[in-house]
């Protein structure tokens, strides 16, 4: 896969993507076993952690701490599940980018593709950078955690984990679970950035195509060049039918990939009302306070990236017809401007990427989680 290619090695790299291009059946088993494990794993921290939570929390502190841990596994966990189920659907939109009408056709569509294609991988490494760094400081505090006699993360099991070699094999298990859950995280979330913005490149090359048609017509309208009416009529339908296309497009995208929004703005939305509360309670405490605050941080970055893909797609869809009515089309015939019209009309309904019925993905959801966080922290900090 050519496309988004650097998304797709941390995905291997995390464990729950075998590479399309592998014909040795011997690899691809051994690579199964190693995708159950890491699945294995993370489902195993999820499990022992909830059952921390319902069996040993008994304070809002311990409550509130170890649901967050919590909640980032049950969304790593979800988004795991997604991309092995799903990989045959995942697989069919990239081909599908690589196929008519999607595929560029000339030098300029080849270059809005690079365009595209280099600034989303330049994110995905920016994302990366900022996701290593995260998961590098949470290693440390957790070796040091487990210098000190502590597991990493709280957890609960029916037998005795304080025993020496019990103890270590489990804060090893958890240690390496987080690294593992961290690569699928970043996975996921620039993978989804990467497919939700190769939407608007097709409608770049999309407005490029017309442009260019519109321009042609006009150039052979005025030399009354006759003979190559139903050849241009052909190629407005071909236009036409890229569009609607496009459309297609995004919402294989966000039926592909619903569940896994919806899972991580719903953790989301929980663990940033979890943490206003905790960070209230411990303003003064800048030790118990500064992890959290970091996390915090963390989460509304990928919140973000999420909000500022579907927002730009909104924006592309919609000026489309801006595009349309700036264009040399008074020379053509009543039925090609009536086929403009039909863009310019299906273009007033923008492509709007949704977590199921919770959220659109726009800067103004954004806005609004930003500004109800804020108001929580004031509301609780005044009481």
């Amino acid at each position: 896969m050519q496309i988004l290619s650097l998304n797709f090695l941390i995905y291997t790299v995390g464990g729950i993507w075998r590479p399309v291009e592998w014909s040795s059946n011997g690899a691809k088993l051994l690579y199964n076993v190693f995708t159950f494990i890491i699945i294995f794993s993370e489902y195993f921290l999820m499990l022992t952690q909830f059952l921390d939570i319902i069996f040993v929390v008994n304070n809002v502190d311990d409550f509130a701490t170890n649901t967050l841990m919590f909640l980032s596994i049950v969304a790593v966990c979800c988004k795991t599940t997604v991309i092995v189920v799903r990989r045959n659907a995942i697989i069919n939109l990239v081909q599908l980018l690589l196929k008519a009408p999607y595929k560029p056709q000339d030098e300029d569509e080849v270059a809005i593709q690079t365009k595209f294609d280099k600034f989303i991988r330049s994110c995905s490494i920016k994302y990366s950078l900022l996701a290593t760094s995260s998961v590098t400081g949470t290693t440390i505090g957790s070796v040091l955690n487990v210098m000190q006699g502590h597991l990493p993360y709280r957890i609960w099991l029916p037998c005795n984990y304080n025993v020496s070699v019990m103890f270590w094999i489990i804060s090893t298990h958890q240690i390496i679970t987080l690294i593992f859950a961290t690569l699928i995280n970043v996975g996921t979330e620039t993978l989804v950035f990467g497919l939700i913005l190769q939407t608007c490149a097709q409608f770049e090359i999309f407005e490029n195509r017309l442009h260019k048609l519109i321009i042609n017509k006009t150039v052979k309208y005025l030399g009354r060049a006759s003979s190559l009416l139903n050849e241009d009529k052909t190629e407005l339908s071909e236009c036409i039918r890229h569009h609607l296309s496009i459309y297609k497009y995004a919402k294989a995208v966000n039926v592909t990939f619903n569940h896994v929004l919806f899972v991580q703005f719903f953790s989301s939305i929980l663990v940033l009302c979890t943490s206003v509360y905790y960070l209230s309670m411990h303003i003064k405490e800048l030790s118990a306070a500064a992890p959290l605050l970091v996390y915090t941080i963390c989460m509304f970055v990928q919140i973000f990236v999420y909000c500022w893909s579907g927002n730009e797609v909104m924006l592309k869809s919609m000026n489309i017809a801006d595009a349309i009515y700036r264009m040399n089309w008074p020379l053509l015939s009543t039925n090609e401007k009536k086929g403009l019209l039909m863009i310019m009309i299906r273009s007033t309904v923008p492509v709007k990427f949704t977590s199921s019925f919770l959220i659109t993905l726009s800067l103004q959801s954004y806005s609004n989680v930003s500004i109800t966080w804020c108001l929580n922290k004031y509301i609780l900090c005044k009481m």
